[in-house]
C-alpha cells in the first residue's frame, strides 16, 4: 500500500496553476515557488472584488448626488452636487494618494523581510508602519486644509458648489487619518501574500458605506437630509469600521505586527525602509491628483459646473473599468517583492508580463460592454440632459485605452515592492503632467468635452507603451535589501 497522503495525491492531481500554495502557520504565503500566473490569478480574483467593492462606494455616492433634485424638481442640484464632488474628490484624491504610498511602502518593506526569511523583521516595521502612517497622514491633512482656498480658486470653483466643496471636506479630510489605519493593515497582510483577509477589510468598509449613503443624503426614515455632508459622513463611517476591523486582524489575527519588540532604533530603521519606497511611491501617487487639478480648471473654465459635472461623472464611471486593473496592481508586489528578495529575477519579469496580458485582454472586454451600454450608464449617474450629452461621448473613446493607464500604475506597483520606486514615479509622472493634463487641456479647448476625451485617450496609450517597452527591455528586476 502507497505511503502517500491525501493532500500529497491531491497535489499530484491538479495542475501546477491552481496546486495550493506553500503557508506558513501564521498565514504568509510563499510566493516563490509554483506558478507565477497562479499566484497572480489566485490573488486577483479577491482583490479585484475588494477593489470594486471599494470604487463602488465612490460610484453609488455620484450616483445618488448627481440625482438630487430641488424642491422645484429641477436638476440644477444634481449638477452642483456633481461638480462639488468634483473640486473635493481631486483634493481627497491627493491625500489618498499619500495614503496609497504609505501602504506600498509598507508592502515594499515586508514583503521583501519576508522573501529573506526574516519574519521578525517583518512584525517590527508592520508595527513601526502603522505609527509612521497615523503621524504622516496628521500632517497631510493640515496643510491640505489650509491650502484648501487656494486650490479651489485655482480650480474655478466658486459659488453653491465650492461651499457643498467645502462641506464635503470638512468632513472627509480628517477622515483620511483613520483610512490609513485601514490602508496599512490591508498592505501587512498583502505583503505575505494573502488575498481573502485584505479584501474583507476592503469589502467591509465599502458596503456599509453603501447601505449608509441613501439614509444621510436623501433623509430616509428618522435621518436628517445631509446631501454631500450625508455622503462624506457614510464614507468616513465605513473607513472607521475597516480600520478597527483591520487593526484587530494584524494584531491579534495574525500577530503580523509586533509592537512589544519594536526599540526606538528598529523604529527609526523601519521608517527609513518605508519612506524609502513610501516617499517616492507617495510623490508617484499625488502627480495623479496634481494632473487631474490642471484637468479640472481647464474643464470648468472652458464650461463651468456643466462641463466640470461631466467631467466628474465620466471620472466615477471610469473608476467600473479600472477595478479589475487596480486589484490587479495589489497583488503584483507582493509577487514581485517576494521573488525579487529571493533572487528570482525571472519570476519577477514574468510577473510583469503576465500583468500586462491581463490588462489588454481587460481592457478590451471592457471597451465592447461599455461602448454598448454607454447611453443607460450615463442615465444612471445624471438627470441632467446636457451634462448627459457631454458625457456619454466618454464611453466611445476612453475605454478601449485603459490597459496603457492599467500598465502605468500595475509597473509602478511592481517596482515599489522591488524597493525601486523611482520607475514608477517616472512613468507616472509622463502620463499625468507631460501627456494627461496638457492634453486635456489642449483638448477642451479646441474640441470641447469630446476634445478632453480624446487627450485622454491619447496619454493612456503612449504612457502605457513607454512603460511596458522601459519595464521588459531596459529596468533591472533585482530587489533592494529591506
Amino acid at each position: 500500500m502507497s505511503d502517500d497522503t491525501l493532500e500529497d495525491k491531491l497535489a499530484d492531481a491538479l495542475p501546477d496553476a491552481v496546486t495550493p500554495p506553500t503557508t506558513s502557520g501564521d498565514g504568509k504565503i510563499n510566493l516563490t515557488e509554483g506558478p507565477v500566473q497562479g499566484h497572480i490569478l489566485r490573488m486577483l480574483v479577491p482583490f479585484a472584488i475588494a477593489v470594486i467593492a471599494l470604487l463602488s462606494a465612490g460610484i453609488v455616492d455620484t450616483i445618488y448626488l448627481g440625482n438630487l433634485t430641488g424642491q422645484d424638481g429641477s436638476a440644477e442640484l444634481g449638477k452642483l452636487a456633481l461638480s462639488a464632488v468634483g473640486f473635493a474628490y481631486t483634493l481627497t484624491f491627493l491625500g489618498n494618494s499619500v495614503n496609497i504610498g504609505l501602504g506600498a511602502g509598507t508592502m515594499s518593506a515586508l514583503s521583501r523581510a519576508i522573501g529573506s526569511g526574516d519574519s521578525d523583521k517583518a512584525a517590527r516595521h508592520g508595527a513601526a508602519a502603522i505609527l509612521f502612517a497615523l503621524c504622516v497622514m496628521s500632517v497631510v491633512v493640515t496643510i491640505i486644509w489650509l491650502i484648501l482656498p487656494f486650490v479651489l480658486d485655482g480650480m474655478g470653483a466658486k459659488g453653491e458648489a465650492r461651499e457643498m466643496a467645502i462641506s464635503y471636506l470638512a468632513i472627509s479630510l480628517p477622515g483620511l487619518v483613520i483610512v490609513s489605519i485601514a490602508m496599512i493593515s490591508n498592505n501587512i497582510l498583502r505583503a505575505g501574500g494573502e488575498a481573502l483577509l485584505p479584501s474583507s477589510i476592503m469589502i467591509l468598509g465599502a458596503v456599509l458605506n453603501i447601505i449608509i449613503d441613501p439614509f444621510l443624503i436623501f433623509g430616509w426614515g428618522p435621518f436628517p437630509r445631509l446631501e454631500v455632508q450625508g455622503a462624506a459622513i457614510a464614507t468616513v463611517f465605513g473607513n472607521t469600521i475597516a480600520a478597527i476591523f483591520g487593526f484587530y486582524i494584524v494584531q491579534f489575527r495574525r500577530k503580523a505586527v509586533n509592537f512589544a519588540k519594536m526599540t526606538f532604533s528598529t523604529m527609526r530603521h523601519a521608517w527609513g525602509v518605508i519612506a524609502e519606497v513610501g516617499a517616492v511611491a507617495a510623490g508617484t501617487n499625488v502627480i495623479v491628483p496634481i494632473g487631474t487639478y490642471f484637468a479640472v480648471a481647464a474643464v470648468t473654465r472652458a464650461g463651468g459646473d456643466t462641463f466640470n459635472a461631466a467631467f466628474t461623472l465620466v471620472s466615477r464611471a471610469e473608476l467600473i473599468s479600472v477595478g479589475l486593473l487596480y486589484g490587479l496592481s495589489a497583488c503584483i508586489g507582493a509577487v514581485t517583492g517576494q521573488n525579487g528578495g529571493a533572487k528570482k529575477t525571472d519570476r519577477v519579469e514574468e510577473a510583469f508580463r503576465v500583468s500586462y496580458k491581463i490588462c489588454l485582454y481587460w481592457s478590451t472586454g471592457m471597451a465592447i460592454a461599455l461602448a454598448l451600454l454607454a447611453g443607460p450608464i450615463t442615465s444612471l449617474f445624471t438627470n441632467d440632459p446636457e451634462v448627459y450629452a457631454l458625457a456619454r461621448t466618454y464611453f466611445w473613446i476612453v475605454p478601449i485605452t485603459i490597459a496603457g493607464y492599467g500598465i502605468v500604475f500595475v509597473t509602478a506597483a511592481g517596482f515599489n515592492a522591488l524597493g525601486r520606486p523611482q520607475y514608477g514615479f517616472i512613468f507616472t509622472l509622463i502620463r499625468s503632467l507631460a501627456l494627461y493634463a496638457p492634453l486635456v487641456a489642449l483638448g477642451v479647448n479646441f474640441g470641447g468635452m469630446m476634445g478632453a476625451f480624446i487627450g485622454i485617450a491619447i496619454a493612456n496609450v503612449v504612457s502605457g507603451l513607454i512603460a511596458r517597452y522601459w519595464t521588459l527591455h531596459k529596468a533591472p528586476m533585482t530587489a533592494r535589501k529591506s
